[in-house]
């Protein structure tokens, strides 16, 4: 015989599970007599496949990022205080302990909330249980749920999952860029832009992107990186804050360093095709991370991202033996800062 709120759970615990499940990461329940305030343990993991067989199921696999976030699991309209159209309010019983053993794990906790509507449509948030914005001061039973915060099948709400991981990795395990100490590119290109009065920062980057076009840039694991358009009027793109597109401007040498050295990357998109085009090809496009801890000049070190847009095409019915694989230079920025 089992409880009413123990199935409840349990509903809880597989819709978590189905979810991880289809995004292709991994999921450690944790048993109850050991569970601390935590219901289970998410491993981060990205789709690894043939490039020049990418469909080819046989050949697709999950490696494991070094990401973890402690979960624990809510199930049920019962854990409802209020609601509005941009939160929900859970009622938490322990709330000042549990808080206390939240704060104790060296990697993120989240919260996801599982819960049906009247029409038995099933809906799941989650919360950052180690941000300030989940509480409310002077109230030790109230957490929010953003709704912002979707956990669904969908790919894009991996996203911000993936990010907050970030802080279970290790920065030393992470390929290391001091250009004070050592150029790989030996002074080809400039190891800083130096805007002024005379010559503003925008001015600086178009003459290193020139420099850099006019060079190229060849990755140890890709070869070949094309320095063009593509990535300059991404950066600058109409809209964008022109604080981004400053700090972007000045990652630039540092992505040049990064393309120069780093070989290990991850997908950040599903890969997307693209048929019935005029040149006859058939195309996959993705885009593909490169990170690195790089030492920045004035400052603290940071976490630094360089994108990559790839295209692997062939000719329709020509796809074991033509294929073509082509890597553009994207953008550039630091994780923990908005893009």
């Amino acid at each position: 015989m089992t409880s009413e709120s123990n199935r409840i759970g349990a509903l809880g615990l597989h819709h978590v599970e189905g979810v991880l499940l289809t995004w292709g990461w991994g999921f450690q329940p944790i048993s109850q007599e050991n569970d601390d305030g935590f219901d289970g343990i998410i491993y981060i993991r990205s789709k690894k496949f043939n490039l020049q067989d990418p469909e080819n199921q046989s050949q697709q696999s999950w490696a494991f990022t070094g990401g973890l976030i402690h979960v624990q699991v809510k199930c049920g309209t019962s854990y409802i205080s209020s609601q509005n159209e941009k939160e929900i309010k859970l009622r938490i019983n322990n709330l000042a302990q549990k808080k206390e053993i939240w704060g104790k794990s060296p990697i993120p906790c989240i919260l996801i909330f599982v819960f049906e509507d009247k029409r038995n449509i099933q809906y799941s948030y989650w919360a950052d249980l180690k941000s300030k914005d989940t509480y409310f001061e002077g109230n030790s039973t109230i957490i929010s749920i953003p709704l912002k915060n979707r956990f669904s099948k969908s790919p894009e709400c991996k996203g911000p999952l993936r990010r907050i991981a970030r802080a279970s990795g290790d920065y030393a395990e992470k390929p290391l860029i001091n250009i004070r100490s050592l150029d790989s590119l030996n002074g080809s290109l400039p190891l800083s832009l130096n805007g002024n009065l005379n010559y503003s920062i925008k001015k600086s980057a178009i003459t290193f992107y020139q420099q850099w076009k006019a060079l190229g840039a060849t990755n140890p694991y890709f070869g070949r990186v094309i320095i063009n358009r593509t990535g300059w009027s991404h950066i600058t793109r109409k809209g964008r804050p022109i604080g981004r597109i400053e700090a972007s401007f000045n990652l630039l040498p540092i992505a040049a360093r990064i393309i120069n050295e780093v070989s290990t990357w991850r997908m950040l998109t599903p890969m997307r095709r693209y048929e019935n085009r005029k040149d006859g090809y058939i195309c996959n496009i993705d885009f593909i991370g490169l990170t690195a801890k790089a030492i920045l000049s004035g400052r603290n070190s940071s976490e630094v991202m360089v994108v990559l847009k790839r295209e692997t095409r062939f000719k329709e019915n020509e796809e074991n033996n033509s294929t073509e694989t082509r890597l553009w230079f994207y953008t550039v920025y630091e994780p923990g800062r908005e893009r």
